[in-house]
């Protein structure tokens, strides 16, 4: 079934992308002359402004989601790809597309206060910031094709 590794693929990018942005340090740029200071969100620091705190922690906690999803799926598709998508295998789909939710949800407040945040306190958003975002747009998908697999393919 093409829309299962569909999902998969979604979710190993959007995996990938939100590893990256999580452990590399250019979440925050500022310019000091002509020397760029970047700032990440690894390691975590007490001393940080609550805002920067709470977005750290939200990005955690979506890369530590990415987890229990990929276990899901993993156990969804040897069953597809064993027996069919039968209908006792939709809660495996309805569940991916629910944690695919909360981690987008997550991605999105924490990028939001980031960009709102980030010209008060530093210069601009870095590129792990945007792989933050095209985690969010990939994890979007694959919740959405999760959503539909559930819905009109598990009878």
């Amino acid at each position: 079934m093409r829309k299962v590794g569909a999902i998969g693929v979604l979710i190993l990018l959007g995996f990938i992308f939100n590893a990256v942005s999580v452990f590399t340090d250019s979440w925050l740029v500022w310019s000091y002359a002509k020397i760029q200071v970047t700032r990440g969100i690894v390691p975590y620091s007490s001393s940080e402004p609550t805002w920067l705190a709470a977005a750290s922690w939200m990005m955690f906690i979506s890369f530590g989601l990415f987890f229990p999803v990929i276990l899901i799926y993993l156990h969804a598709s040897h069953k597809v790809y064993h027996h069919g998508c039968c209908h006792s295998i939709r809660h495996n789909f309805n569940g991916i597309s629910l944690l695919c939710s909360l981690i987008v949800i997550l991605q999105a407040v924490a990028f939001i206060l980031m960009a709102a945040n980030a010209s008060d306190y530093y210069g601009s958003l870095g590129y792990s910031a945007y792989f933050a975002l095209v985690s969010g747009i990939l994890t979007t998908i694959a919740m959405s094709l999760s959503g539909h697999v559930s819905r009109h393919d598990c009878h």
